[in-house]
């Protein structure tokens, strides 16, 4: 259990400097955020293709017996990332991205129907204690509104989706020892996704922007390296909760920045949304200790 929460808490950290690399480019070169995107999954495409001889296995050409979960993992996880960037087309990402921990609930309900998955008393309270912190998150900042909102369930449905089919593509290869077995699935899936974001390249005005996207993709492909592993060692659900903690981590490395004045730093908001941000971060965050608890 503390090897996954460590690769949890592993994925949380690099996602957030993922975003603040995110940020960065989107600052410095002026472009959207979809181009982004496409710029950064492409690159991770490389990667995969550069690193799958190295973790390959003839399990891999048995296509028919995992191209399911491969496909549903890349496509809902495409989907997501879609609904995501349309919510936030009708808010602000600092009210729409707490919101995300709601999948926590779609994966905790879908898990305990579909799969007779058992959850005790207060692994059922350390759900809800991350959808208050979620729904408190996000309020901080204002209202959001019910467009906004249809989008965010619409997202936290695709990653749902995607979190589950990760794990049963990381049990196609149970055969294999878990780090190959984890990092062939990352390839794979990565691999899929830079194949999908390949097609997309002709709404891309500045291809030559593939290396400055190198920060972003790098630190968001380990993200998910730890993220797979995560999931394989303590499941989707206290996986969710414990990649959950990238609120607080976020909200630190915003508050640590920014005391460096480091120019591409956020504005700190009012010391009011300030304390009411940790707080709310902090809840979440007891929500792992929670969960574990209840698993005892």
């Amino acid at each position: 259990m503390v090897t996954g929460i460590l690769f949890g808490l592993g994925a949380a950290l690099l996602q957030a400097v993922s975003y603040l690399c995110s940020a960065i480019f989107i600052s410095t070169h002026k472009t959207s955020a979809a181009t982004h995107l496409i710029l950064v999954h492409i690159v991770m495409g490389i990667f995969s293709a550069l690193l799958l001889p190295l973790f390959w296995h003839p399990l891999a050409l048995d296509i028919d017996a995992y191209w399911l979960p491969l496909v549903s993992a890349a496509g809902s996880y495409f989907f997501g990332q879609f609904s995501l960037y349309q919510a936030i087309r009708y808010s602000v990402a600092s009210r729409v991205s707490p919101l995300l921990g709601l999948k926590i609930f779609i994966l905790a309900v879908f898990t305990s129907i579909v799969f007779d998955e058992q959850y005790r008393l207060l692994q059922w309270t350390a759900v809800g204690l991350c959808i208050v912190g979620a729904v408190w998150l996000s309020a901080s900042g204002g209202r959001i509104g019910w467009r906004a909102f249809l989008w965010v369930v619409a997202a936290c449905c695709g990653y749902a989706v995607s979190d589950i089919s990760i794990v049963f593509l990381i049990e196609h290869f149970a055969d294999l020892p878990d780090i190959p077995a984890i990092l062939l699935s990352v390839t794979l899936c990565y691999l899929l996704c830079g194949l999908g974001s390949l097609a997309l390249i002709s709404r891309i005005q500045q291809p030559e922007l593939l290396r400055a996207s190198l920060p972003a993709a790098v630190s968001w492909f380990l993200a998910m390296c730890c993220l797979f592993a995560c999931f394989a060692e303590i499941g989707v659900v206290f996986g969710g909760i414990v990649q959950s903690s990238r609120g607080l981590i976020s909200i630190l490395l915003t508050l640590l920045l920014a005391g460096f004045h480091w120019r591409f730093a956020d504005p700190l908001p009012p010391r009011a949304v300030l304390v009411q941000r940790l707080a709310a971060a902090m809840l979440i965050t007891s929500a792992i200790g929670l969960f574990s608890l209840g698993g005892v």
